[in-house]
């Protein structure tokens, strides 16, 4: 039996994003899920189907997006050597060219406009600068998404750490009243993505959405 479900293409299905919006899109059933990854041979998520996809390598990204209805793209900042702007550049230029109708795209606030140059946070900065690709491009329908500071990564990459005083915990360079952490479970952004893509007519085109904050 054939499957006529219009196709999302999910880059980086491996990761934290990319895994979370692809079981947001299978639970929700209305797409076909094709889940974008260096190795599609090592792929064992939800997916429907994997290809290969890089980044880095925009030929293999045209046949990645062969099709799709909707992409939803995020960067990796956190591998040596990457530029982020240039990977959402390529991704961009493919899925337009592909004509891709509903582009989601996983971006963060320009530390850079905002601080008038006083900070530097490169994988917010560089993320926010490949906005004006996506307004540019001429999708019939594109979504900004804000991921929030995973509650996950308190248990993975960001677990208690010894502190001075010889307890474990966390230590943040905050005012001891202030609460301006924005937090909240990968799984809330795949929820909020699998809601754009079902109704763009809702979030609008240019409207930014992010999970609510816990």
């Amino acid at each position: 039996m054939s499957d006529d479900r219009p196709v999302i293409a999910v880059l980086g299905a491996s990761g934290s994003q990319g895994s979370s919006v692809v079981r947001a899109l299978v639970e929700q059933g209305q797409f076909r899920v094709r889940a974008l990854t260096r190795r599609p041979d090592a792929y064992s998520g939800p997916a429907d189907e994997a290809v290969a996809a890089d980044l880095n390598q925009p030929a293999t990204l045209e046949a990645a997006f062969a099709g799709a209805h909707g992409v939803f793209a995020v960067s990796n900042f956190w591998e040596p050597g990457s530029d982020e702007i240039a990977q959402g550049r390529h991704a961009v230029d493919a899925a337009a060219k592909a004509g891709v109708r509903h582009y989601v795209w996983s971006t963060l606030p320009n530390v850079e406009a905002i601080s008038g140059g006083r900070y530097e946070v490169a994988h917010f900065t560089s993320k926010a600068k490949v906005d004006q690709f996506v307004r540019d491009a001429g999708f019939e329908a594109y979504t900004f998404v804000e991921a929030p500071f995973y509650f996950e990564n308190l248990v993975k990459n960001m677990a208690p750490q010894p502190l001075p005083d010889g307890s474990t915990g966390w230590a943040l360079p905050l005012a001891a009243d202030a609460r301006v952490v924005h937090m909240g479970s990968i799984e809330d952004l795949g929820g909020v993505v699998a809601g754009a893509f079902a109704q763009p007519e809702v979030v609008g085109a240019v409207r930014t959405c992010r999970p609510r904050p816990v």
